[in-house]
């Protein structure tokens, strides 16, 4: 790489740093906070879930556009609890290995039946409980919907945990 373009890359990255901060800071004093506000906190603090590519193998939590975009993950109001909470629905399916990375990740690795192909999942649990997700293919550039229907499963596996009624289908 020559060193403008390493040096434009530092300096990209630098402002971004300086921007979120800022962000960040805004309105710290202000104590009327509603669910927009607070959505938007998440999805400006970009260390939670990396951004989804362009191509469509990828869904997020954190995702502007709705292509990309699920809704976050039901806790169990605690991060503790929903930290068990998934790992107990982790544990109970196929060809799935996780870690806890820190106090709040969970980075997990699908693999699918027949092809072997390996899907990332990372499930990022807020004080609250709320989790954020994000489902990524490795490879190719159509998923066929895998990781929107991984996510969805995942939703319903904790939403039977949890106790909440299951959304009707047809």
């Amino acid at each position: 790489m020559r060193i403008d373009t390493v040096n434009r890359l530092l300096a990209t990255l630098l402002l971004g740093i300086a921007l979120a901060a800022c962000q960040g800071n805004a309105g710290a004093g202000d104590d009327a906070s509603n669910e927009s506000s607070e959505r938007q906190n998440r999805m400006s603090d970009t260390r939670l879930l990396a951004p989804c590519p362009s191509a469509p193998n990828c869904v997020s939590s954190l995702a502007e556009d709705e292509r990309h975009r699920v809704a976050p993950l039901p806790g169990a109001g605690n991060r503790a609890d929903s930290l068990a909470l998934l790992e107990e629905v982790l544990d109970t399916l196929p060809r799935v290995a996780y870690e806890r990375i820190g106090p709040a990740r969970i980075q997990a690795r699908f693999t699918s039946r027949i092809l072997r192909f390996v899907d990332d999942v990372t499930l990022y649990v807020h004080d609250d409980g709320l989790i954020d997700v994000r489902s990524a293919s490795r490879i190719g550039y159509w998923d066929l919907g895998a990781n929107r229907r991984r996510v969805e499963d995942l939703r319903e596996r904790l939403n039977a945990r949890l106790g909440q009624p299951q959304p009707s289908h047809g």
